[in-house]
C-alpha cells in the first residue's frame, strides 16, 4: 500500500461529503474523490485506483450493503468502513458477511475518524500476518459489544414503568443469549422469598424459593455471585446473575437452554443488568411516591365522603366500575393503574368547596351549582401540582365533559375528552344515579341502566356505552340491587 491513501466517500448528503474531505485533508497522508450514490462510487472504483471506502449504510437507491455486495459481485475486494448512524447486531453480521472491516457511528469525531483510518493502516500491515484474524475476532467482538450497549440503552429507556422495565430485561436476556427460559427473581425479604416477577418460556409459574436454599438462584443472590452451570444429558444449562440497585440484591436473573453458556452471555447479562439498575431504582423510588401520595389524598377523599351519608364510598365505587369498563376495552396495565389512581381522586376537588354547599339537604341553586363545577378544576390542581400525575389530573380535570360538548369546565366534545376521562363519566354517573340523595331516592340498577344507553352520543361516548351495556349484562343485571353489585366488585 501506498504511503498516500486514496480514500472515496460516498454519502447521499453533500454537506457530510465535503465535512469528511475536509477532516480527511487535514491528515496529510490522505486524498479524496466523493461520490453521491452507489453507482458513482463503482464508476470511480473502476477508473481510479481507490485504497480505502467511507461508505454510508442509508442512502437512496441502492444502500451502503447493496453496494457492498456489488463490489464482491465485480471482484472489487477495497476495504470498506461503513457509516451509520443506527448500529444493531444484524447490520453488523450482514456488513461483516459482505467484507465491511470496521463502523464509524455518526456521529463520529476527527479523533474517531483518525483512529479508523489508522486501525485500516495497520490491518493493511497486518493483513499478511497470522494475528490478522485475531484482529479481526476482536473487531467483530467490538462491534457485537458497541451494537449489544446501544440496543440494550435504547429498549431499556424506552419504558415508562417498573412492570415495562424488567419484562424488556426478560425479552432481551432471552433473546441476545438465546436462551429457551428466563425468570427475573425479586427478592422478599420480609417472608425471606425469592418470587417470580416476570418470566418467559415457561410452561407454568416458575416456583417461589426459599433465600436460604441450596438451589443455585438462592445462592447466587446469598452471595452475589453469578452461576454458570454448564448442560448435562438432559438437563439444561443454567445461567444465573444476582440483580443488584448500588450493591444492595434486588433479586436474580436466571436463563435456561440447551447448549452451555459461556463468558460472553455473562457479559451479556451483566451488562443488561448494569443498565437496568438505574432505572429500576428510580421507578421503585416513583412508585413509593406516588402510593404514599395516593394513600394521603385517598384518605382526604374518604374523609369528605364520611362528612355525607349519601356519598360514602362513592369513589371507591366509580373506580371499580371504571375498571370493569376499561378491562373489558382491553386497555393496559399502565391506563388500569391512572384509571384507578383518578377514580379513586376524581372528587378531592370537593375540598375545595365550601360544607354548606357539599352536605346541603335540597336541590343547588343555580349560583351553587356553578361552584360545585369547580371541583374537577380544583382536584386537577391538587394532583396536577405534584407534577408525578400530569395524565392523571387530566382525567380528574374532564370527567365532567360530555360527549356533545355541554359539558364542564371547558366543553371539550368527542375525542379530546381524554378516553379514562370518557370511561370515568359513565361509570361516575351511573354510581350517582343508584345512590340516593336528600332531595330524591336512588333509581334502579335497570333505570339507571337505561339512562346511560338513552345518553350515549350526548353526554356519553357511544363506544363505552356499548362496553358498558356488555358490563351491565354480564354484572349488574344479575344483582337485584346495585348493592349487591358493589359488595362483588370491591
Amino acid at each position: 500500500m501506498a504511503d498516500s491513501l486514496n480514500i472515496l466517500i460516498v454519502d447521499d448528503e453533500k454537506i457530510l461529503r465535503e465535512n469528511l474531505e475536509l477532516l480527511l485533508s487535514s491528515f496529510s497522508s490522505c486524498r479524496t474523490l466523493q461520490a453521491e450514490n452507489a453507482y458513482r462510487a463503482l464508476e470511480l472504483m473502476q477508473k481510479y485506483p481507490v485504497d480505502l471506502v467511507l461508505l454510508d449504510v442509508n442512502m437512496p437507491g441502492l444502500s451502503g450493503i447493496d453496494l457492498l455486495k456489488l463490489m464482491r459481485r465485480e471482484g472489487i475486494k477495497t476495504p470498506v468502513i461503513l457509516m451509520t448512524s443506527y448500529p444493531s447486531l444484524d447490520l453488523t453480521v450482514e456488513a461483516l458477511r459482505h467484507g465491511a472491516t470496521d463502523f464509524l457511528i455518526k456521529p463520529f469525531t476527527s479523533q474517531q475518524l483518525y483512529e479508523a483510518i489508522e486501525r485500516f493502516k495497520k490491518r493493511e500491515a497486518l493483513e499478511a500476518r497470522e494475528d490478522y484474524q485475531e484482529l479481526l475476532r476482536l473487531l467483530k467482538q467490538k462491534t457485537r459489544e458497541q451494537t449489544l450497549l446501544f440496543t440494550v440503552s435504547d429498549r431499556l429507556t424506552s419504558c415508562n414503568s417498573v412492570t415495562q422495565l424488567y419484562n424488556e430485561i426478560i425479552r432481551l436476556s432471552v433473546e441476545f443469549t438465546e436462551s429457551e427460559e428466563g425468570v427475573l427473581y425479586l427478592l422478599d425479604l420480609e417472608k425471606g422469598t425469592l418470587f417470580p416477577e416476570v418470566w418467559e418460556g415457561f410452561s407454568e409459574k416458575p416456583p417461589v424459593l426459599r433465600c436460604d436454599g441450596s438451589n443455585p438462584i438462592s445462592k447466587s443472590v446469598r452471595e452475589s455471585l453469578p452461576y454458570i452451570i454448564p448442560a448435562r444429558g438432559k438437563e439444561k444449562a443454567l445461567l444465573v446473575n444476582p440483580f443488584q440497585i448500588k450493591g444492595e440484591n434486588l433479586g436474580a436473573l436466571a436463563l435456561c437452554r440447551q447448549k452451555s453458556f459461556n463468558k460472553d452471555d455473562l457479559f451479556c447479562i451483566n451488562l443488561i443488568l448494569e443498565r437496568a439498575a438505574p432505572l429500576a431504582e428510580n421507578f421503585i423510588l416513583y412508585e413509593s411516591i406516588v402510593l404514599n401520595l395516593h394513600d394521603a389524598l385517598r384518605a382526604l377523599v374518604k374523609a369528605l365522603e364520611a362528612k355525607d351519608p349519601y356519598t360514602k364510598e362513592h369513589s371507591e365505587r366509580v373506580t371499580n366500575y371504571a375498571l370493569l369498563i376499561a378491562r373489558e376495552m382491553g386497555l393496559s396495565t399502565e391506563e388500569l393503574e391512572m384509571l384507578r389512581f383518578a377514580g379513586h381522586l376524581h372528587d378531592v376537588g370537593k375540598v375545595g368547596i365550601a360544607d354548606a354547599i357539599l352536605l346541603k339537604p335540597s336541590r343547588l341553586t343555580s349560583e351553587e351549582y356553578e361552584i360545585i363545577k369547580q371541583h374537577p378544576v380544583i382536584g386537577a390542581e391538587i394532583v396536577g401540582h405534584i407534577g408525578l400525575l400530569q395524565e392523571e389530573a387530566r382525567i380528574i380535570r374532564y370527567h365532567h365533559e360530555r360527549f356533545d360538548g355541554q359539558g364542564y369546565p371547558e366543553g371539550l366534545r368527542g375525542e379530546e375528552i381524554p378516553l379514562l376521562a370518557r370511561i370515568l363519566a359513565v361509570a361516575d354517573t351511573y354510581d350517582a344515579m343508584t345512590t340516593r340523595r336528600p332531595y330524591r331516592p336512588s333509581l334502579s340498577a335497570e333505570t339507571a341502566y337505561q339512562e346511560i344507553l338513552r345518553c350515549s352520543g350526548s353526554q356519553f361516548d357511544p363506544e363505552i356505552v356499548e362496553i358498558f351495556k356488555v358490563v351491565w349484562q354480564e354484572q349488574l343485571q344479575k344483582e337485584e340491587k346495585a348493592d349487591g353489585f358493589r359488595e362483588s366488585v370491591a
